[in-house]
């Protein structure tokens, strides 16, 4: 049977009508910064601290550097970040571990975090007003860029490996077992012209591996009727019969999940791209990059110290998760880690532009190169990665 692998923060976004000129492009050597300095080795973080970008495989390394590292590098004026999200999903654990356990602060650097849509986001972060946002890699960013707004995909957030195992129940596309000819064995091809439930739609992020996997179904995206619905609204409305098929985020899936006979994990996340992260414009990329590439230290910093492994079960990680995404600690309990993956994968971007474009979500019909919209370097930087 193929299998759906979908983003689980996909994150909607609409029209956006600010245009500021474009930022220049990233794939120049990371030492080409001279307002940060030639890249130098960092300690703690080897071979194993960066990945080829064109790595697409599920079974690859993440990259990972020692706890503690890489050292903190203090800022010598106190700054301060504002940072964005549409809400306060656990998989912004790194910021908000980050936070409380002192790893922001390590660097002099302030994090002022505020919920907003990552379509309101997006010309914040162009006019300056807003610092990072974190969001998905979704239509209305690409036509951000095409309209020429200055923002740069920095930082991936998380993969989840797992996802080629449908046995294993977890975030994903959840449908009705009665939809199908034969409830024990459903076949993705009779999802043709059946409902699917989603915080988001087409021009989603999750738009790219849906459709793949539907395609090579022998059906498509398009076949399906698509409703749009907020997280909460999405169990009750499969329960109910309303939808056919549903895209269920932590923790709505343990749900379904806890009614095996009802309910059949169809489709998981992409388990080797991560398809969203931090976005940012020109008040950190050219006014403050010094600040960016603090920010950026301390959220691998973080990840490296406190979330690689099964970090649901360090107390003060997880009590720190608690606060910041104001969830019940027995819904984090329930649910596995995420794989943290600060890395951009090459090539993801396209992939995605090919279904917006045939879509019609991008009011464009050429792909975007990547250096329009990816900026490897401050990441690269931090675990001293050459290039070569």
């Amino acid at each position: 049977m193929s299998r759906l692998r979908v983003l689980a923060a996909a994150l909607g976004v609409g029209a956006l009508l600010l245009s500021t000129a474009a930022c220049a492009a990233d794939d120049e050597p990371v030492a080409a910064r001279a307002d940060l300095g030639a890249v130098v080795p960092v300690e703690g973080c080897g071979a194993d601290s960066y990945v080829d970008p064109a790595d697409l495989s599920p079974t690859r390394r993440v990259a990972r550097c020692a706890a503690n590292s890489p050292a903190p590098q203090p800022l010598k004026e106190p700054a301060t970040i504002r940072m964005t999200a549409a809400s306060r999903s656990s998989s912004l654990a790194p910021i908000f571990v980050g936070m409380e356990l002192g790893e922001f602060e390590k660097e002099n650097l302030k994090v002022e975090f505020s919920v907003l849509p990552f379509a309101d986001a997006m010309p914040q972060l162009a006019a300056g007003r807003v610092d990072i946002s974190y969001g998905g890699t979704e239509a209305g960013l690409f036509n951000a860029v095409n309209q020429g707004l200055a923002i740069k995909w920095v930082l991936g957030n998380f993969i989840e490996p797992k996802s080629a195992d449908l046995s294993q129940p977890q975030t994903g596309l959840w449908a009705r077992r009665d939809i199908f000819s034969d409830p024990q064995n459903p076949k993705l091809a009779e999802l043709k012209g059946k409902t699917l439930g989603s915080t988001v739609g087409a021009a989603s992020a999750i738009a790219y591996p849906m459709n793949k996997a539907l395609t090579e179904a022998g059906t498509s995206l398009q076949d399906m009727q698509i409703k749009q619905l907020p997280p909460t609204d999405l169990m009750p409305a499969l329960a109910n019969k309303a939808i056919d098929t549903a895209w269920l985020l932590d923790p709505y899936w343990l749900t379904a999940a806890s009614s095996p006979d009802k309910y059949v994990l169809v489709g998981g996340q992409a388990p080797g791209e991560p398809l969203g992260g931090f976005y940012t414009g020109k008040s950190m990329l050219e006014e403050r990059p010094e600040v960016l590439q603090a920010f950026v230290r301390a959220y691998i910093r973080t990840i490296n110290t406190h979330l690689d492994g099964d970090y649901i079960k360090k107390e003060n990680v997880l009590a720190a998760i608690v606060a910041g995404t104001q969830q019940p600690r027995e819904s984090l309990t329930r649910t596995p880690a995420l794989t943290f993956d600060w890395e951009i994968r090459k090539g993801t971007g396209e992939e995605e532009q090919k279904v917006f474009i045939a879509f019609k979500t991008v009011k464009y019909t050429e792909i975007l190169p990547e250096d329009r919209y990816v900026d490897r370097s401050f990441y690269a930087r931090a675990v001293g990665h050459t290039g070569s």
